[in-house]
C-alpha cells in the first residue's frame, strides 16, 4: 500500500468516525431536548395542581364556614369539579413523569427547580 493510499484510508476512517460522533451528539441533544420539554410540562402541571388544591381549600372553607354546612364530601357539588380537575392533572403528571423516565430522566431531576 502506498503512502497516499494509507493517507486516504486514514482520512476516510477519520471522516467515518466524525460522522458517528456527530450522529451520537445529535441523538443526545434530541434526547436532552425532549427531556427538557417533559420536565417543563411536569413543572407546569404541578403548578396548576397546586393552584387547584388551594382553590379546593377555599371552596371547602366557603362551604363549611361561610355557608355553615356541617360536612363536605368528595361528591359535594361545591367541590366536585375542582377535585375532578386535580385528578385529571395528576393523571397527566404521572404520564409525563413516566415519559421523562423512559427518555432517560431521573426522579430527582423532576424535583429540582
Amino acid at each position: 500500500m502506498t503512502f497516499s493510499e494509507k493517507m486516504k484510508n486514514l482520512v476516510d476512517q477519520g471522516i467515518r468516525s466524525s460522522k458517528d460522533i456527530v450522529k451520537q451528539a445529535g441523538d443526545k441533544a434530541q434526547q436532552w431536548g425532549e427531556m427538557g420539554v417533559l420536565k417543563l410540562e411536569v413543572v407546569q402541571l404541578r403548578n396548576q395542581a397546586e393552584k387547584l388544591t388551594a382553590r379546593l381549600g377555599a371552596e371547602v372553607y366557603e362551604v363549611l364556614v361561610e355557608k355553615g354546612q356541617k360536612t363536605v364530601g368528595k361528591d359535594s357539588p361545591a367541590v366536585r369539579e375542582t377535585i375532578d380537575g386535580i385528578e385529571e392533572l395528576q393523571r397527566q403528571i404521572e404520564e409525563k413523569e413516566a415519559a421523562f423516565k423512559k427518555a432517560g430522566g431521573k426522579e430527582e431531576d423532576l424535583n429540582q427547580q
